[in-house]
């Protein structure tokens, strides 16, 4: 369930943020690489640029002298400047966006010099229209250790929203390349964008244990899909887990009841039979119609939302009457992907229609996505007398990150998991218990070529970064959802790693700020999706699993940053994968 779609997103920063969220622009490229994957450089031949991703010219880095990470980048000529040359290093957002800097303050980097001689250059930032802003002169003390430089945005003429930042070749008085400098062999790392309070948003803890729901288990929480026929579920198909999950779209009320009483009704007490307990995908606007603008019109429809919370009330009365405690609720997938393609970037900016959600409530919920999620969160509160767990469902698709989640810089994931922290935690009361995850809508094997979905350390450490970055926000724990059942000895389209790794190194989820996860297929063409054809090996081996499972470490109370992250521009090729539920 995979759309990118960019669009012109336009927004400002009212005077009521305490705080904003840094932008990192360079923090590591990742080793063995060899440049930073999409950058640019050009120069003279001996600067050594490598070829990086995108089949042009990069800024080298180095893997040995790092300030921290893993990498630093090298700006590096032998020999003064001859006559015709210049050198030119951009470090674009990872994001491949133009990012809106109103509010931000400052740029900061750190530079060392490994030369005897003072290194000269100019930077600037590499402004929305794709123009260099304004050059600032740089001189650094010969052979000085790492230093930290910090230059106002409006030195550099960006006030507005800018691409990345450009590193240049000094110039003599006259605006030529000067011949005169000194030979270059500088390293420069930790490129930040920052509102200039130090809020430490880039902090990031290498281990996320958020506070979780009185209600949760004390060890990590498995769950699955079942799909099958309401009469065909076995105690032994649900191998020991805690919960198994089903859609609630618009069609489900349709579904055949036995008991004549409804289907959800007769799914939770037939979850009841089963010694599990019941979670609902509440998956509806992002079933109703792909895209933002689709999502968009349906959120002010009187008619759609009218409808849309009827059926939500009737979901609840059906989870009531069956009166299993602690149902679990995944809100809306799919959604919160589109609109955060859209051109609104707080959820309070994001119109809907709340006139029929206040009338059977009877409160007043603000006509917004804020409005509209403290309406789901709270009515599920005060229906589900014998408990319930909350949560929305933000797509890793609706804050791009160029080359998939788990492959893109390690750049690109904070700045996707931040923005997405962010846009849940202003919803406020509406936040939800925890935060739903997924990797993807397919098992591994099942995606095109040219799209790597079987991770190694390195990739399953930039999903975790991601997943960390998104309850540093919230302070809320992580649930994956949808994660696929595949294993690696399955037929081909059905492989995938995401249970190997999980049983393997259960630490790595948890480090990652995960609680628990709901494995299941995306779609009909996925691994076990209405019955199991995997040989009973998800069944033997989470069944395995759930006589012995992982103890979750006591949660670590948090202060949630405060900072805001403003909004990005999206602007470039169009990636749309289609997505649909049963549609392959």
């Amino acid at each position: 369930m995979n759309v990118f779609i960019p669009l012109l997103l336009a927004f400002s920063i009212t005077s009521s943020l305490a705080a904003l969220n840094d932008i990192p622009v360079y923090l590591d490229a990742g080793c063995p690489n060899q440049g930073i994957p999409k950058s640019f450089a050009q120069g003279p031949s001996d600067m050594n640029l490598p070829q990086v991703e995108g089949g042009t010219a990069g800024i080298p880095i180095t893997c040995t002298e790092a300030l921290c990470g893993s990498d630093a980048a090298v700006l590096k000529l032998p020999r003064k400047l001859a006559d015709s040359e210049n050198y030119d290093m951009i470090f674009k957002l990872a994001s491949d966006r133009i990012h809106s800097v109103k509010g931000y303050q400052d740029l900061r980097f750190w530079v060392k010099n490994r030369n005897s001689t003072v290194a000269k250059f100019r930077i600037t930032c590499q402004l929305g229209t794709y123009q260099a802003g304004t050059y600032k002169k740089m001189e650094i003390a010969a052979g000085s250790n790492w230093t930290e430089y910090v230059i106002p945005l409006s030195v550099l003429g960006a006030t507005e929203s800018i691409a990345g930042v450009q590193i240049s070749n000094p110039v003599d008085t006259y605006g030529g390349a000067d011949k005169d400098a000194d030979p270059i062999d500088i390293l420069i790392d930790s490129i930040t964008v920052t509102d200039g309070t130090s809020n430490g948003s880039l902090s990031i803890p290498n281990e996320m244990h958020c506070v979780r729901p009185p209600n949760w288990t004390s060890t990590f929480l498995i769950g699955s899909f079942d799909n099958r026929d309401l009469e065909s579920s076995t105690i032994a198909a649900q191998a020991g887990c805690a919960y198994r999950y089903q859609y609630m779209m618009p069609e489900t009320r349709d579904y055949h009841s036995p008991s004549t009483k409804g289907y959800l009704y007769d799914y939770a007490m037939k979850s009841q039979q089963l010694g599990v307990k019941t979670a609902v995908v509440w998956y509806n606007l992002g079933k109703s119609g792909e895209g933002y603008d689709n999502v968009s019109a349906n959120l002010q429809s009187s008619t759609y939302m009218t409808d849309y919370v009827d059926r939500y009330e009737w979901v609840l009365d059906q989870l009531e009457m069956a009166g299993q405690s602690d149902y679990m609720i995944i809100i809306e997938p799919d959604m919160y992907g589109f609109i955060m393609r859209g051109d609104k970037f707080h959820p309070e900016d994001v119109a809907v229609n709340m006139e029929s959600a206040n009338s059977v409530s009877g409160k007043t919920y603000p006509a917004n996505l804020t409005g509209l999620a403290t309406y789901l969160v709270e009515r599920a509160r005060e229906k589900l007398t014998h408990g319930v767990i909350t949560g929305h469902m933000p797509n890793h698709w609706g804050a791009n990150i160029p080359g998939q989640v788990g492959q893109g810089r390690k750049e690109a994931h904070i700045i996707s998991g931040l923005t997405i922290g962010q846009f849940i935690k202003e919803m406020g009361p509406g936040m939800g218990d925890v935060v739903f995850v997924e990797k993807s809508d397919h098992d591994a094997g099942h995606k095109p070529a040219g799209e790597n979905w079987f991770w190694d350390s390195t990739g399953y450490g930039k999903y975790f970064l991601w997943t960390r970055c998104i309850a540093h926000i919230t302070g809320l724990p992580i649930v994956g959802w949808q994660i696929s059942e595949g294993n690696m000895s399955n037929a081909a389209t059905f492989r995938d790693d995401a249970v190997e790794t999980f049983l393997e190194h259960p630490e790595w989820w948890v480090d990652g700020g995960f609680a628990g996860i709901l494995f299941g297929a995306g779609n009909g063409c996925c691994c076990n999706y209405k019955n199991d054809n995997d040989g009973g090996w998800f069944v033997n081996n989470i069944g395995t699993y759930n006589k012995n499972p992982y103890p979750l470490p006591q949660p670590v109370v948090k202060t949630i940053p405060t900072g805001k992250l403003p909004g990005v521009l999206h602007t470039g090729n169009p990636v749309i994968r289609r997505f649909s539920r049963g549609v392959m």
